[in-house]
């Protein structure tokens, strides 16, 4: 039986990095971010379960031509006060202000995210953060919300818990799974899980996922992605996972080339 079906009254920590490369114009890029999360399951109700949700750290480098970034939530600030430095800084101080701030994400069995609440407190208390006057912070709270809302929290656990089938399997099932994320850049995954192996309680899966951007969409998107998982069937818990990406952007005539690599590592606290 695969299901999503965390424990109520238990915690789960789950690791997520992403690393990717951006082409524009000859131009590169890269861009490295890491989350780790904990969960603790609160409630579990009609199939619903409840999870009061942490960040515990974050960490972004960014590489591009005109500048280098490392952002640790948990580093000490060494900053010597050129512009570089100031921005690292900022974002320092925002990172740091979101960890051990409390939200809560609802997810259904087949690990379908139904609600995500709690997290525009958290993002104030990120704006919060920095020593800038009140007009300004609301410029910034405005930009924030832009970029770290419900459906980039939807986005970020897609694919550690919208991977499940709710029902029995044996190697060789697939199942499909579809699901869209808002934002800047309107997508849709439809993804095919392929069970290849089953030792115990781990199984393990293969994903292929075509990409593409809703048609709504100013901009056109295109793109694949094949994973490698390893899923917990007592529990849900996504132990192990693996991901190739490559994406195109088209935007305003010009093309962007992205390609990502993906790891995420559960266990249970």
């Amino acid at each position: 039986m695969l299901k999503f079906n965390l424990e109520k009254g238990k915690g789960y920590d789950y690791e997520i990095i992403w690393d990717l490369e951006t082409s524009v114009m000859g131009q590169q890029s890269k861009i490295s971010i890491a989350g780790l999360y904990s969960m603790q399951v609160t409630n579990d109700s009609a199939g619903i379960k409840t999870l009061s949700t942490v960040y515990k750290d974050m960490r972004m480098n960014i590489s591009m031509p005109t500048m280098t970034l490392n952002i640790e939530s948990n580093k000490p600030d060494t900053s010597n006060g050129d512009e570089t430095d100031i921005l690292q800084k900022m974002m320092g101080k925002m990172f740091n202000g979101i960890i051990d701030k409390p939200f809560i994400i609802k997810a259904d069995e087949e690990g379908n995210v139904i609600e995500v609440t709690g997290f525009e407190s958290l993002i104030s208390s990120m704006v919060d953060s920095l020593a800038i006057d009140e007009d300004k912070k609301a410029e910034v709270l405005a930009s924030m919300k832009g970029q770290f809302n419900e459906n980039e929290i939807k986005k970020q656990f897609a694919q550690v818990l919208t991977i499940f089938p709710n029902k029995e399997v044996k190697v060789g099932d697939s199942w499909e799974k579809t699901y869209s994320i808002g934002g800047q850049i309107p997508s849709k995954f439809v993804s095919t899980y392929t069970v290849k192996q089953i030792e115990g309680d781990h199984v393990t899966m293969t994903s292929k996922t075509k990409i593409s951007s809703e048609k709504s969409a100013d901009i056109e998107l295109s793109g694949d992605q094949d994973g490698s998982i390893i899923v917990d069937s007592k529990t849900g818990l996504t132990t192990n996972a693996e991901f190739k990406q490559n994406m195109q952007v088209n935007t305003s005539g010009m093309k962007v080339e992205m390609t990502g690599k993906g790891k995420i590592k559960g266990s249970a606290q």
